[in-house]
């Protein structure tokens, strides 16, 4: 099953974290879903463009001509030049990957059952002993174990700590930031991130005057936060087609030139 409300509260997050007007994004983002994309390509392009968020942060000159493209994801406009954007998402933490989609879909539907209590609306921060492997072979436990620290605003067995933030339009759950000093990224995952787009450049090729890779660190999923990039120095002289690779950081909206 294709959870769009994950969409929805990571558009949320995008425009909570702009600057500056968001309305190209959101204008965007609503554009793609009246594509008529099969579920799964809208998922998809919708979860590229927010992605994205942080580039336009840094260009917010550039505008999207084609939203449904297909290699590379999106044409852009930018300085009089029609340029290809190809986006992938950084993951570090492989194996947090499978947790994390696990407890959404937890968070998902307790969202569904206290949405109707207008006393409980606003944005929960719970911090889910995920290395507890109980979690994950109990379901329903951990889903009454979050409705309890939600309800009662008290951690449990799984639930080491809630916070919570005000807002009126209704129940959101997040996993707790929870970031390591010591929580490397190793640049080598970049480069081969880098080497496995290269390889397919010659589909992005020809199709606008200049092809850019745009790698993502998700910030706001563990499976993708890291602390610091481990030799960093190794991304100096990357060899590419791309005319430019960026990586950005969504939560602080950093963004490096790697080419």
């Amino acid at each position: 099953m294709i959870f769009c409300e994950d969409l929805q509260k990571n558009l949320e997050i995008c425009v909570a974290s702009e600057s500056s007007e968001p309305g190209n994004l959101i204008k965007w983002y609503h554009s793609i879903g009246k594509a008529n994309l099969h579920e799964r390509e809208e998922y998809q392009k919708k979860t590229e463009l927010l992605l994205l968020a942080t580039l336009f942060s840094h260009f917010p000159e550039m505008e999207i001509e084609n939203l449904t493209s297909e290699s590379p994801d999106f044409i852009i406009n930018y300085n009089g030049k029609r340029i290809g954007v190809e986006v992938s998402e950084i993951i570090n933490h492989f194996e947090l990957k499978k947790k994390e989609s696990y407890i959404n879909t937890v968070f998902r539907n307790v969202e569904q059952e206290l949405n109707q209590y207008k006393s409980l609306f606003g944005i929960h921060y719970l911090d889910i002993d995920y290395q507890n492997p109980e979690i994950f072979c109990q379901q329903e436990k951990l889903t009454k174990e979050i409705l309890s620290a939600i309800t009662n605003n008290k951690k449990t067995k799984f639930v080491k700590n809630i916070r919570r933030t005000p807002s009126p339009k209704g129940v959101f759950l997040f996993l707790e930031y929870s970031f390591s000093l010591f929580d490397e990224l190793d640049s080598g995952k970049i480069l081969e991130a880098i080497e496995k787009k290269n390889s397919k450049f010659p589909l992005y090729n020809g199709k606008t005057e200049e092809c850019w890779l745009v790698l993502v660190s998700n910030m706001y999923n563990m499976s993708s936060r890291y602390s610091y990039i481990h030799e960093k120095e190794k991304l100096s002289n990357v060899e590419s087609p791309f005319r430019r690779i960026l990586h950005l950081e969504n939560l602080s909206r950093q963004m490096i030139f790697i080419k």
